[in-house]
């Protein structure tokens, strides 16, 4: 071998390496990984569903606006309450995650958004985007009262086995979704951050249900 030959990566394969550089620097590539499927734009648990932001493989950024980001958010989370009489579902897939219960995780809003300001919730405010994605805090964001949590579009849809043991950020710091949150009891390290890295949730996506597809409870 010759230190060249590090650099070369035969007949025809120029198209993989380059997607494997870009899902490496989160620059993705949807078709380079065969690990895991994106599922926007495609059903899943029998809904179709459209990405808003994630993060590792399913790598997209929000708005660089957060005040776009949030209505953005509200809005497709919003569409499905005419016809329906709720909220839009809300997944977070995540097959990084350490906890089994924690790689399907649907976010069923109950109660109406307060009004936005950007950055960490308030008693009177919130950013929605920034809830989920860094700040999961409880304003305004109470388990059983503003939202529920399931493990399956099923059972969000029947309204049952609903998880029970909530957490929350009680300062600045920059745990997300759902920070220590699990179905009968706490547990750790699942939480995602778009500013700072060490739980197992590095690959995810957040998806919102479409509105066509979506089902009455």
């Amino acid at each position: 071998a010759t230190d060249i030959d590090e650099y070369l990566v035969g007949a025809n394969n120029c198209d993989d390496t380059n997607a494997e550089y870009l899902n490496s620097e989160q620059l993705l590539v949807t078709s380079a990984s065969n690990r895991f499927t994106n599922i926007d734009g495609a059903v899943e648990q029998g809904m179709t569903w459209r990405q808003i932001f994630g993060e590792g493989i399913w790598f997209l950024p929000p708005h660089l606006d957060p005040a776009e980001a949030d209505e953005e958010m509200r809005t497709l989370m919003e569409a499905c309450i005419p016809a329906l009489g709720r909220y839009c579902l809300l997944l977070r897939k995540c097959p990084s995650c350490s906890s089994e219960p924690h790689r399907n995780i649907v976010y069923q809003r109950l109660t109406a958004f307060p009004a936005y300001q950007e950055g960490i919730s308030t008693a009177t405010t919130m950013d929605v985007p920034e809830l989920f994605m860094n700040k999961w805090r409880e304003p305004n964001n109470v388990m059983h009262v503003d939202y529920e949590l399931y493990t399956s579009v099923s059972d969000a849809l029947s309204k049952t086995n609903e998880w029970q043991k909530a957490d929350y950020n009680t300062n600045s710091d920059n745990y997300g979704f759902p920070r220590n949150s699990g179905p009968t009891s706490h547990i750790g390290n699942n939480w995602n951050s778009y500013k700072w890295g060490g739980a197992t949730a590095e690959n995810h996506g957040f998806y919102v249900e479409v509105p066509g597809d979506a089902t009455s409870v």
